[in-house]
This record gives C-alpha cells, structure tokens and sequence, in this order.
C-alpha cells in the first residue's frame, strides 16, 4: 500500500516537473517567435510655414497628437527646423528648441541642417541680420547640446556622444544601433560661405568630415562586437546621393572649391556596409524627394530613407525594423497618411501625386 501511495506521488510530482518544463519551452518558443519588432519616428525640414509651425505645436496641432498618439520609443528630427532664408536670431532658435523637445519630450534626437547654421549668411525674406555662420553653429551647439535645459534625450538609454563633437551621438534600441553625423547641406557647409572666414569655414569642414569618419568607423566596430545587433541606422540632414554623379573631386584641404563635400564620406559608408552584410538604413532630408528605396543593386544591405518634408509633405515617418523579415527588413509609412512611402526617389513622384489628385475626365457616351 505504502509503495503504491509512493509511486503515485513520484509520478505526480514527475508529471507536474514534466509539464513545467513543457510550458517553459513553449514560452520560450513563444517569446522568439513573438519577438516585437523595433519601430521609431522619424521628421524633418520642418517646419517651414506657419502652417506646419501649428501642426509641430503641442499639444494641439496635428503632428504634435500624432506622435503622442503613437508614443514611439525614439523621436528623429533630421535637422532644417526653419526656411533657409527665414532669421537666424537667438529667439527663433530657442523656439524651435522649445517646440522640438516637447514633440516627444526626452525620447528625442535633433541633427543639423544647413539652414539651421550654415545659410544664416543668406539674405533673409524681411532683410534682417545676416550672421557668421560659424557663430551660430556655436550657438545651436550651446542651446540643443551644451545646455539642453529641456533635457531632449534624457530617457534615451546608453546614449553617448562623440567627444569633442557633442552633436553626433550613438545609442541602441532594441535590436538596432544607431548614429547620427553632422553632414548639414549647402555641399557639408562648403559652399555660399558669405559672412565667415572662408579659410576658418573650410577648416571646419576639415574637421567635421575627420569626426564623422572616426565616429562612422566606430560605429560598425561596436555593431561588430556586439551579438545583439541586427541592423545599423545612420541620421544625417544632408542627401548625400544627390549630387554622387556630378563627376567633381572630393573636397580635401588641398581641394576647396567646386568639389563634392560628400563623396569621401558616402564611399566610407558604402564601403563599411559591404563588409557588415546586415540590413544598414541611412536616413536624411535635405531634397526634394520623399521616398525609401535600396540605392544601390551591388549593395543589397543598404537602405536610404529620405524623409518627408520641405513643404511637399507634411508628414511623419514610423519606421519598422523585422530582424525575422530577411527580404524587407525595413518598412517606412506616414503616420498620417497611413500610406508606404513612395519607393522613386526621381521627381517623377510629384507629377504621380498631382495627376493622381485631379479629377477624372468622364468618357464621352
């Protein structure tokens, strides 16, 4: 009797053991086939109307709920926060700061642009100070990183930046690494220089193409290092595809002028993309086009996202990264349209979406 009551104990205890150990497995199989793919938010040359001034202002105008109601994980700002001859004084600048950080408080990161600093040359629309573009790249420095009273990306976990050049930062979410690089438009800040030193202009230029280069090279050797990466993301304002053909040298120290201030930079990325084999997305406004598409047929891992903006679309981009998806890997729409965005990056878009949105002609009877 004793040794039956034993045996039926053992096998319960055997059973709920056996059926434990049933449920882990089908938890764990469960945890990696449910494995939620990462997604962020992605804005840029914006805003530059009143229009979509209102729309940027929490918490009434209709990006601001937008991304509130989608409450993504990280917020991008690709730089050009203002029209290229719209001023550059201290209060339009601390404005936009203002109205950027409270977009998607603390979760959110800025690039600059060309307008943002290096066209504050230009002549403005009123006729009012035209400044040293040099100073106000020091002054958007001091105001969105230096000071940075609203703290833009507090709640961005493991977020560094690049020492001695605070605009460029690196940080992982999810599965996915990320950087940003200080390449603004206006040929990287090479060209239409009007109120600064030329020489003090083209240094820095020296300079910035060295710090992007060493924090783009650090960038692929920590995704190397690390097993938990699946995909690199790089932000940056300018479109540095645009003018890759125009068959004119690579700016260098002993090249100054009519060069291409991005071509160094663009082979070092094609370059290191190659060897990395994982999905890589790069990211920018600056031009005309909004469209996400594969740039180069030999470079099957390479993405190029060039976000919504500059008065054609008023937009916000939702970016979904699928590890599990080995053909599209990525995937791009509007968040207030709800639509992909468009795949051709020729200018061919603008006449689709203007016949597309004339009225047809009825067929004679």
């Amino acid at each position: 009797m004793l040794n039956r009551l034993v045996k039926r104990i053992s096998f319960l205890i055997s059973l709920i053991l056996g059926s434990s150990l049933i449920l882990a497995n089908d938890s764990s199989v469960s945890s990696t086939a449910t494995k939620a793919p990462t997604h962020f938010a992605v804005i840029s040359d914006i805003p530059y109307s009143d229009a979509e001034y209102a729309a940027l202002e929490h918490p009434d105008g209709v990006i601001a709920k937008a991304i509130k109601a989608l409450d993504p994980p990280l917020l991008i700002h690709l730089g050009d926060f203002k029209l290229a001859r719209a001023g550059c004084t201290d209060e339009l600048f601390k404005d936009r700061y203002r109205q950027i950080a409270q977009l998607h408080p603390h979760r959110t990161i800025y690039t600059p642009g060309d307008n943002d600093w290096t066209d504050c040359d230009r002549l403005t629309f009123n006729f009012s100070t035209r400044y040293d573009e040099l100073e106000r790249l020091e002054f958007l420095r001091q105001i969105f990183f230096n000071q940075d009273e609203l703290q833009l990306s507090k709640d961005i976990v493991g977020l560094v930046r690049q020492q001695g050049f605070v605009e460029n930062a690196r940080w992982q979410l999810g599965d996915i690494l990320f950087a940003t690089l200080h390449l603004p438009g206006t040929n990287n800040g090479r060209n239409q220089i009007e109120r600064s030193n030329k020489e003090d202009a083209f240094h820095a230029a020296d300079l910035r193409d060295q710090y992007n280069e060493a924090w783009l090279v650090q960038l692929f050797q920590t995704a190397q290092s690390n097993s938990s990466i699946e995909a690199v993301v790089i932000a940056f304002h300018a479109d540095i595809y645009e003018y890759e053909n125009d068959n004119k040298p690579a700016c260098s120290k002993a090249i100054r002028t009519n060069c291409n201030g991005y071509q160094k930079i663009l082979e070092r990325i094609k370059n290191l993309v190659t060897q990395f084999e994982k999905p890589v997305l790069t990211m920018h406004g600056d031009s005309l086009p909004y469209c996400f598409n594969q740039p180069y047929e030999d470079i099957p891992n390479l993405w190029r996202l060039n976000a919504a903006g500059d008065r054609v679309y008023m937009e916000v981009s939702q970016v979904v990264f699928d590890s599990t998806d080995k053909i599209k890997p990525f995937t791009v729409s509007g968040i207030l349209d709800q639509k992909p965005a468009p795949s051709s990056c020729g200018l061919g878009f603008l006449l689709n979406d203007l016949f597309s949105s004339l009225p047809s002609i009825p067929e004679k009877p």
